[in-house]
């Protein structure tokens, strides 16, 4: 019994391993925010990174038709730790900039938030957040990369920072 499982084991690795991308293959790990960009933000664990269709099933626990169907290729998720809250950081390569915007658009319709303009050092995004008393929510689009955030703190501020840090790592990025 013991063999079968671990062959068992042995081929579920096998054909997951290429929907998770070591780290660095993963072309939205440099937009992830850093402490220099919100100071006491520290991240847990290492960054998922898989592709689209059926292997967003890794980062979404239902609803990942939604994401294909609005056109998501690839996505990358990370969680941190900030002010004894956690983070939650999903990030997603777009098939166009058309698809970045309709997307943020039916996202923020979801959580009751106007999209407003976010302008950056060498860009411009378009961003909505919204919070309640447990919890603050937040996307962000800019080029190709549409951004999640979600803070379990109900702290706009906070998540508007980390949205913002993601939109200028992602404004220096398009620029070179």
């Amino acid at each position: 019994m013991r063999i079968a499982n671990r062959g068992r084991a042995s081929v579920l690795v096998w054909l997951l391993a290429p929907a998770l991308v070591l780290a660095e293959g993963d072309p939205l790990l440099r937009f992830f925010p850093t402490p220099a960009d919100v100071p006491g933000l520290k991240a847990m664990g290492d960054v998922r990174h898989c592709g689209a269709g059926e292997e967003l099933t890794l980062l979404y626990d239902g609803g990942y038709q939604r994401y294909v169907q609005a056109g998501v290729i690839s996505a990358s998720q990370r969680f941190f730790r900030l002010a004894n809250g956690t983070v939650e950081t999903t990030l997603h390569q777009m098939t166009s900039e058309d698809a970045a915007e309709r997307f943020l658009s039916s996202l923020c319709k979801d959580i009751k938030a106007s999209v407003q303009d976010l302008p950056l050092k060498q860009a411009k995004g378009h961003l909505c957040v919204s919070a309640g008393q447990d919890s603050a929510y937040g996307y962000l689009a800019l080029g190709k990369l549409l951004a999640v955030a979600s803070f379990d703190r109900g702290e706009i501020n906070t998540t508007r920072a980390i949205l913002r840090a993601v939109g200028e790592r992602a404004a220096a990025a398009i620029r070179h």
